[in-house]
This record gives C-alpha cells, sequence and structure tokens, in this order.
C-alpha cells in the first residue's frame, strides 16, 4: 500500500468513528441535557436556600418559624424562575446544608495552644557553653 492508500484508509476510518459517536451522542442526547438541567436546578436550589437562611437569620424567630420562612422564599423563587418538581426534602436539605454551612463559617477558630510561646522559663532558654569565635579575626 501506498502513503495515499494509508492517508485515505485513515481518512475512512476516522469518518466511522465520528459517524458513530454522533450517532451514540443523538441517540443520549435527551438523558444528557436532563442532567444538565437537574444539576443547574440543584445549583441554583443551593445559592437560593444559602440567601433564604440569611434572610431568615436576620429577621429572627424561632427554628421552626426561620425553616419555615426559608422553605417558602425558595419555593417562591423556584416558581419565579420555572424551575419544577422540586421536592420538599430538596428543599429541606439544601435549607440544612446552607445553614451548617452558616454556622460553620461563623464560628470563632481559636488556637488551642500558642505555636511560639511568650514567656519561656529562664531553666528552657539554651544557653551557649563557649562564646562564639569571631572568624572576621585576621581574615579567616
Amino acid at each position: 500500500m501506498t502513503t495515499k492508500d494509508w492517508i485515505y484508509l485513515g481518512i475512512t476510518v476516522a469518518s466511522y468513528l465520528l459517524a458513530i459517536i454522533a450517532g451514540v451522542y443523538a441517540r443520549n442526547k435527551a438523558k444528557i441535557n436532563t442532567t444538565t438541567k437537574a444539576g443547574q436546578a440543584l445549583d441554583v436550589l443551593g445559592k437560593l436556600a444559602t440567601n433564604a437562611v440569611h434572610e431568615a437569620e436576620y429577621i429572627g424567630g424561632s427554628g421552626q418559624e426561620k425553616r419555615e420562612f426559608a422553605s417558602e422564599i425558595i419555593e417562591q423563587a423556584l416558581s419565579w424562575f420555572g424551575i419544577k418538581g422540586v421536592t420538599s426534602s430538596e428543599v429541606n436539605g439544601a435549607i440544612e446544608k446552607a445553614v451548617n454551612a452558616m454556622n460553620i463559617a461563623n464560628q470563632d477558630v481559636k488556637p488551642t495552644e500558642p505555636e511560639i510561646a511568650q514567656n519561656v522559663p529562664e531553666k528552657d532558654i539554651v544557653q551557649p557553653e563557649a562564646p562564639a569565635k569571631d572568624v572576621t579575626v585576621n581574615g579567616n
């Protein structure tokens, strides 16, 4: 076979592979788009839950009142965005995740032990045994 034949064979094989890949994509396109849409909806749900939890915390009230308020905010926003099919358990899960993230972010982090001691006892300070030799004397 000549080089020209090898090139034609490579182009033919690549064309068949491309046609197979395009066919598989066309067959599963609806599944791919649904998965992408679901991921986008959950991302929006998480962002809405974060905003709703912060607003509920600002408004105040008991824990149950805050949860109901945040749930109402999220459901209104999902309706406004036209996102349907989000269950109440998904909304409650997003609220819990946002509350946990907010609580962790609001915690004061205090070191348990300082890295460098400020007051070191005299007995723990290392003292040199002999005076240090000056290496600059006489150019040595």
